[in-house]
């Protein structure tokens, strides 16, 4: 229990949310499950409609992602110190100084700061 799961249910809203109880289906073949979803609201699903999320609180807590303040270590930008404004494709990162200068550096020349 406790997990967090993601149902695209066909001709109703999908829904994401926590796992409060699992059990067999009295319906057919497999498991149903009580989600309750982000909002407070409850529903009844079927395994075959589920996907399990990651959970955020497992995610790398040193991941440099959006908001996280950084060094520039190499490159071009060396020494430049600023914060994640976003994340592009590639391991790029676009830095935004104290100044509201703006950086593209690569993944590899950053350190959390």
């Amino acid at each position: 229990m406790g997990a967090r799961l993601f149902a695209r249910r066909l001709g109703k809203a999908d829904v994401r949310g926590v796992v409060t109880w699992a059990g067999p289906s009295k319906f057919g073949n497999g498991y149903r499950y009580k989600i309750r979803a982000d909002d407070g609201s409850s529903h009844w699903v079927d395994d075959k409609d589920l996907t399990v999320e990651d959970d955020p609180a497992a995610a790398d807590a040193l991941a440099i992602r959006k908001g996280t303040n950084v060094v520039v270590t190499g490159g071009e930008h060396a020494g430049v110190e600023g914060e994640v404004y976003i994340a592009g494709s590639g391991g790029r990162f676009g830095i935004r100084d104290d100044d509201e200068q703006t950086y593209w550096v690569d993944e590899k020349h950053l350190e959390r700061a």
